[in-house]
């Protein structure tokens, strides 16, 4: 039997393929009615099952069109639809057979069909415009906001393009230049167009070795900063404070190098201007100093002029041409020495012997100041070298000269000294703005009238003065302060009133001219969980401190002030080893807190801790049998070999005791020294 299957859907067909080659029917197909009467024509047909709606020719025309077949209009036809709209709809859903063919009856049920399947297919289209109106609308707020993003991205673009900063970015490998905005143009006179994919090196830099020196800082850490000497297309020289960093790929390997570069040439001119207003301030103090010596010199100069005059041969002559002509080399020094600090020129780095400059300085302040100020130089045999501008370092110390020249109006003493100092973490830690590394420190120190810790944190502001109005603009020490950070240094001070101030200048030492081997350095002694009471109203020296000795197997007490400290004590002293306490406190200084102690337990150990070098001080403390001394700030070395020695003192080995909570003690807060 075969049997032809009409269905415009495939998998329809293959559904009723399998079905009936089951049967074992043979089953043609056609996909629409038309395809259905060409198959009829062409090969013997049994029956045939019929879909309704198809595309072309429906069920319904098919069914009509074999109707009016003389050949095949008894041909049975079975008519199936997946859609019915009322019961009498399954008149469609048999075979029929010529007898019951009604062409009305047919289509008025096709009509019904048909209706109720142009309702679905409405339902359905409408559904599927609201969600493609929805999707239409999620798909236009997407476009907005990506339109949106690329204006902004745009509008940034065009931001970063019209800064007044040079941006430039170049490829990390061949230092190629790939972007180049207007700020480069303005600066550079280079439009975009001759910049791109040119080398950065032949382009802005006339020295090649400059570049190769910020390139060796910069690869090691991913970024620089600093001053760079440029040029410009038509050979002009520009100061500018260049930023770098490195853009990398996803796998963390440089793929470019970003730089924003700000022309700071006129602001370095206008600041150059300033320092040597202030410079001639300086001088200007001197003046009195610089007037005294050279009528000293000029003294000579006459007496003798006028005892030649009358004797011109006598036996003296000689002696005095002599005596006349070391006067004028000596007043002519001085005046040289005046001259070349009034016309130093700022900006030249070379490498500086602090030798040199406390030796200038030494003998510039025996000449022009009072001679009831004692002036001392001091330095080590080796002091390490600094990278720095000569003109301004003078500048620097006579500063601070200055002022402890001031502060001593009745006489007193001044010492510049130069010191090699290595800055650990934990002395870092004691100085805000320091960082760890190898210093050269240069030291003022005066016995003058000294400070109090109010005035200490507002010293650095410009035009704050506590001289008399026509003494001095308030400028000197903000003007030292500017110099050090530009040199990468920081400066720290320690006064106290009655006793003088101690400025210290640190400056990055050239570690390739530490001229002598050095001796191997031991390495740090532990403690053996000695119990230390640690006394100072500082409260981060206290906390870096107290974490320094237990991190080293001492266990540590906390007072900050003398009263504390007492307390504390009357507990505890049978377990005490060591007392550390600062010399400047409030209520009770450390003097007089030894001594209360020592009343309490005579044999107790004391360590003293001073900001200042205070020869009468330590002397006290010497009377008081206090043989062991720490300068603030001090490292982790300084600290532990003052204390194994303390503790190595000792007569007999003292009970250990670890004090429940004494780790957690609450501290009260306290200003810190004042240091920049």
């Amino acid at each position: 039997m075969n049997v032809l299957i009409l269905d415009d859907i495939a998998t329809n067909r293959k559904l009723l393929r399998a079905q009936l080659e089951a049967e074992g029917v043979t089953v043609l197909e056609a996909s629409d009615g038309v395809e259905g009467l060409a198959k009829l024509k062409r090969q013997k047909v049994d029956a045939a099952i019929s879909d309704l709606l198809m595309p072309n020719m429906d069920g319904y025309r098919f069914c009509y069109e074999v109707r009016k077949s003389k050949e095949h209009r008894d041909l049975p036809i079975i008519i199936y639809t997946s859609t019915y709209t009322s019961p009498s709809d399954e008149k469609l859903s048999h075979v029929i057979p010529k007898a019951e063919f009604d062409e009305r009856d047919v289509l008025k049920h096709y009509s019904e069909r048909l209706i109720s399947k142009l309702e679905e297919k409405n339902v359905e289209l409408t559904q599927r415009n609201r969600e493609l109106d929805q999707l239409n609308n999620k798909l236009a707020a997407e476009i907005l906001e990506r339109k949106s993003a690329e204006e902004r991205l745009l509008e940034q673009a065009d931001i970063i393009n019209h800064a007044r900063d040079a941006i430039i970015i170049r490829n990390f490998e061949d230092d190629q230049i790939t972007f180049w905005n207007k700020g480069a143009e303005n600066l550079y006179g280079w439009s975009a167009n001759e910049a791109l994919g040119e080398p950065i090196g032949k382009l802005i830099y006339a020295d090649p070795k400059e570049h190769e020196e910020a390139s060796r800082t910069f690869s090691p850490t991913g970024e620089f900063r600093g001053e760079l000497r440029q040029v410009t297309k038509d050979g002009r020289e520009v100061l500018v404070n260049g930023r770098s960093t490195i853009v990398r790929n996803p796998d963390g390997t440089p793929r470019s190098v970003l730089s924003i570069n700000t022309d700071v040439t006129e602001q370095k001119k206008l600041e150059m201007q300033l320092l040597r207003a202030q410079r001639l301030e300086s001088i200007g103090t001197l003046a009195g100093g610089v007037a005294h010596d050279l009528n000293n010199v000029l003294g000579p100069i006459l007496m003798g002029a006028e005892s030649l005059r009358s004797n011109a041969t006598g036996e003296h002559a000689a002696a005095m041409i002599s005596l006349i002509e070391q006067s004028a080399r000596r007043g002519s020094s001085i005046v040289k020495q005046v001259l070349t600090f009034a016309r130093g020129v700022e900006g030249e780095r070379v490498l500086i012997n602090p030798r040199h400059l406390i030796d200038e300085m030494v003998e510039i302040a025996r000449k022009t100041f009072p001679k009831s100020i004692e002036v001392a130089g001091q330095y080590p045999e080796y002091p390490w070298s600094i990278s720095g501008d000569p003109t301004q370092l003078h500048q620097v110390l006579l500063n601070l000269s200055t002022n402890a020249r001031d502060a001593m109006a009745n006489g007193g003493s001044l010492v510049l000294a130069a010191e090699n100092l290595e800055v650990d973490d934990n002395y870092a830690a004691m100085m805000p703005g320091a960082k760890a590394g190898s210093y050269a420190t240069l030291r003022v120190s005066d016995t003058g009238a000294g400070m109090p810790r109010a005035l200490l944190e507002k010293i650095f502001e410009p035009f704050f003065t506590t001289k008399d109005p026509g003494k001095g603009t308030g400028l000197g020490l903000s003007t030292s302060l500017g110099i050090v950070k530009s040199h990468a240094g920081f400066i720290s001070v320690y006064s106290e009133q009655g006793r003088g101030t101690t400025f210290k200048v640190f400056l990055p030492a050239v570690q390739a001219d530490v001229a002598p081997p050095q001796k191997e350095i031991p390495p740090v002694i532990k403690g053996n969980g000695e119990l230390v009471l640690l006394v100072d109203d500082e409260t981060n020296i206290r906390r870096v401190t107290k974490m320094t000795l237990e991190k080293h197997n001492y266990h540590v007490l906390e007072a900050n002030d003398g009263p504390e400290a007492l307390a504390i004590f009357a507990q505890e002293m049978d377990s005490i080893s060591v007392v550390l306490t600062d010399m400047r406190m409030p209520y009770i200084d450390g003097i007089a807190l030894i001594r209360a102690l020592k009343k309490m337990k005579p044999d107790m150990t004391f360590i003293g801790s001073t900001g200042q070098e205070d020869e009468p001080r330590l002397a006290e403390l010497q009377e008081l049998g206090v043989m062991n001394f720490l300068s603030k700030p001090y490292d982790t070395r300084k600290l532990l070999t003052e204390l194994e020695s303390a503790v190595s003192k000792q007569s007999a080995p003292l009970r250990k005791k670890v004090i429940p909570g004494a780790q957690d003690q609450n501290v009260a807060h306290s200003c810190a020294p004042v240091a920049t």
